[in-house]
């Protein structure tokens, strides 16, 4: 389908530098923007010229007056479009800066539509929310022309719309081939624009400090370290199944990396595409930030520690402070201040720091010396003793509890007595150009949720991951509430969309995300963040999202519905929801019973090589996937043409989870072969494996429309087809 923005911008340079008309049948329609109209609001008027020909087949023409002679649109607030102020006089409502409206009015004897904002993004979502009512559909794979062409018809409508959700994070780059760390930059322009019209407005880019994205020196030592993926190679040869959908490139990377080859060359590649993000996202009139861990570093910078521990994480790639460093250790502030002042420096136009505490903190033993630094300093045991925070980091039921929760909060706690000795002149986050980026704190422990207004700053915001998954948030929930008033209100929640534990297989959590907002929203926070890898499954919960941040009484069964009736038509939403309701019970089933199930790393499939009966709840999650799927394509047949193209992505992922199950049954089975001693049945089972392997990955090279689809296959045949075939091989060689 052509992508609406495209053919927005090819009729507004007709119109605008051509001056020639459109040949479309219909009725004209006037696109009305001020003499004096700020970008924003002139690209607002663009984009409805795009949607209007998109959705009506009818002439649009962006004019500074109307004529008088044809219905109008007016885009803008009476301080910018005066013919706003006409058509509006005193009725134009007090509106916040993130506020739009839509309102039917008459002007000059003609029907009028103001469009209108509190400022000139909110004009743009203004613009966005018009298609929407007219049945436009945005998704993470482009704008949806709904199945039953609307009636252009501008009376009636009267909509107000303010946030509920003040602040909508977008999470990108991160990690993986299946994620957003394979999009080159025309791939991530293209979400950026879907994300307008979904109405985010921050973009935060979380960075990896072994990633090719900054260069900077210590004492001598330079960054050497510059790679993807966690250094991990994924090559395409004649035998990978699902080729047809990547290119000829011998191994699979982000499309802008191909060609470097040095450590300068990615480097510089990386700053190309970071910049084009921060410079896109910034048109789109959104802010962008930086997320980093600031205690962590490449494996090279071991050499200006003394005595740095082995390095750690995915690949061994990190290292971060050792016995030798205490939280008011000079040289360890100065190595973390010269690597934040890099990041800044490379990227002056950021406007904000996202600092990460460490998943898996080694910086615990200093813990109880910074507790009683930072009470001398705040008060803390005014509140709560250090006894009581370690006590409830254990026995909490999140992931991180027991021994991992108590050094987890430990390592928060030496963490916060470092940060704050960090920037005594406060000249760390200072731009270039004098502004100061804003800081914000991710990731801080529930245990010191209670303390939180203490060991924060009021200039700093808080963005929370309470858990892996939005079920394991939910389940534990009555921790959002230990967070003071002035906290929570800078606060924001991580929702996992998708989980990297979870894996490749799709996955919805939009009721727990429901539940989240709900709660959140309750106890008066600001907003949320995203966090996803594969995007492609998410569109019914990110079209959830988008309602429910200007409208909270909207329901995931209400979203769903609006979502399906748009692009495939009446008669199919039924079914499709089934299908979403059996995703979100196979991801609860996963996340229960095996968090790390198809985890996109060496031995992703390789682990289920083992000998044992298949578990049972195998049997309950295949069993959702295969209903998921099987209603999918019972839609296909009821959906109009394009509801049939979209419907078949999403049923091809889900045959893709069958499939996938069905191979690491027959590895089960041919493990329990091998140590039997049958090696010809064990041979029989791994031949049923590879070509389940085989069959899975070429359901996603079919239907492949991101770069996370194309790095899914990559994945498949690094972690599953290729070593399944070498035991294959090796179990026929004893045979």
């Amino acid at each position: 389908m052509r992508s609406c923005w495209v053919s927005g911008i090819v009729a507004a340079c007709l119109l605008l530098c051509g001056g020639s008309s459109l040949a479309v049948a219909g009725p004209a329609v006037e696109v009305v923007v001020g003499a004096d109209a700020p970008p924003l609001e002139r690209l607002a008027a663009t984009e409805w010229v795009a949607q209007v020909r998109s959705l009506f087949d009818v002439e649009a023409a962006i004019v500074e007056s109307p004529t008088g002679d044809n219905p109008v649109v007016l885009i803008g607030s009476p301080k910018t479009n005066s013919a706003v102020a006409d058509a509006m006089g005193a009725d134009w409502p007090e509106l916040s800066d993130q506020g739009h409206l839509l309102r039917s009015r008459k002007l000059k004897g003609q029907e009028a539509l103001v469009v209108g904002g509190g400022s000139p993004v909110a004009t743009l979502w203004a613009v966005y929310e018009l298609g929407r009512h007219f049945g436009m559909r945005y998704t993470a794979h482009g704008d949806k022309i709904p199945a039953v062409k609307p009636k252009l018809d501008f009376t009636g409508i009267d909509k107000t719309l303010e946030p509920q959700q003040q602040q909508r994070i977008w999470r990108t780059v991160n990690d993986f081939p299946v994620g957003p760390e394979s999009w080159g930059l025309a791939e991530q322009k293209t979400m950026l624009q879907q994300l307008a019209k979904l109405k985010y407005n921050r973009i935060m880019i979380s960075l990896w400090p072994w990633q090719p994205f900054v260069d900077y020196e210590f004492r001598g030592t330079r960054k050497q370290t510059a790679t993807l993926f966690f250094d991990e190679t994924f090559p395409i040869d004649s035998d990978t199944p699902g080729r047809t959908a990547l290119d000829r490139a011998p191994v699979f990377t982000n499309p802008d990396f191909a060609a470097a080859k040095t450590y300068d060359e990615k480097t510089a590649a990386g700053k190309k595409l970071l910049t084009g993000i921060i410079d896109e996202a910034h048109r789109l009139g959104m802010t962008v930030g930086l997320s980093i861990s600031p205690l962590e570093f490449p494996k090279e910078f071991a050499a200006v520690l003394p005595d740095a521990p082995k390095p750690h994480g995915i690949g061994n790639l990190v290292i971060g402070p050792g016995p030798k460093q205490t939280p008011d250790d000079p040289l360890f502030r100065e190595l973390v201040r010269t690597k934040i002042r890099a990041y800044v420096e490379t990227y002056p136009t950021i406007d904000h720091m996202y600092f990460t505490m460490p998943e898996f903190p080694n910086w615990n033993a200093p813990a109880k010396t910074s507790w009683q630094r930072l009470d001398e300093k705040l008060g803390l045991e005014s509140v709560i003793d250090y006894d009581a925070v370690v006590q409830a980091a254990r026995e909490r039921q999140t992931v991180a509890n027991g021994d991992r929760g108590e050094s987890a909060v430990q390592g928060n706690i030496t963490t916060l007595d470092f940060l704050h000795n960090l920037d005594p002149d406060g000249t760390m986050l200072k731009a270039p150009d004098g502004r100061q980026i804003g800081g914000v704190l991710t990731a801080l422990d529930p245990a010191l949720f209670p303390i939180a207004d203490k060991l924060v700053p009021e200039y700093i915001e808080l963005l929370h991951f309470v858990d892996y998954t939005a079920r394991r948030v939910v389940q534990n929930k009555e921790l959002l509430a230990g967070l003071p008033e002035s906290a929570a209100k800078r606060s924001m929640i991580i929702l996992t969309l998708a989980d990297d534990n979870v894996g490749v297989l799709p996955q919805l959590a939009t009721s727990d995300i429901h539940a989240l907002l709900n709660e959140t929203q309750k106890l008066g926070w600001a907003g949320f963040s995203t966090r996803y890898w594969m995007v492609g499954d998410l569109d019914p919960t990110l079209n959830y999202l988008a309602l429910a941040a200007f409208d909270s009484s909207v329901t995931p069964q209400q979203a769903n519905v609006e979502l399906i009736d748009g692009i495939c038509g009446p008669g199919v939403a039924q079914r499709m929801t089934l299908a979403f309701d059996a995703i979100e019970k196979a991801t609860a089933i996963i996340d229960e019973h095996d968090l790390g199930f198809a985890f996109p790393v060496p031995g992703m499939v390789m682990k289920h090589y083992a000998s044992g009966p298949v578990p049972a709840w195998w049997e309950e999650a295949n069993a959702a996937y295969n209903e998921a799927m099987v209603e999918m394509y019972r839609s296909q047949t009821r959906a109009g043409k394009a509801g049939r193209n979209y419907i078949l992505y999403h049923a091809k992922r889900h045959e893709f989870a069958v499939t996938y199950f069905a191979a690491i049954t027959a590895l089960r089975a041919a493990a329990q072969a091998k140590k039997d001693g049958d090696n010809e049945l064990a041979i029989e089972e791994l031949e049923k494996a590879l070509e389940a392997i085989y069959n899975a990955t070429h359901c996603i090279s079919e239907v492949a429309a991101s770069n996370s689809d194309r790095g899914l296959i990559a994945v498949m045949a690094a972690y599953g087809f290729r070593p399944v075939s070498q035991e294959y091989e090796r179990v026929e060689a004893d045979e």
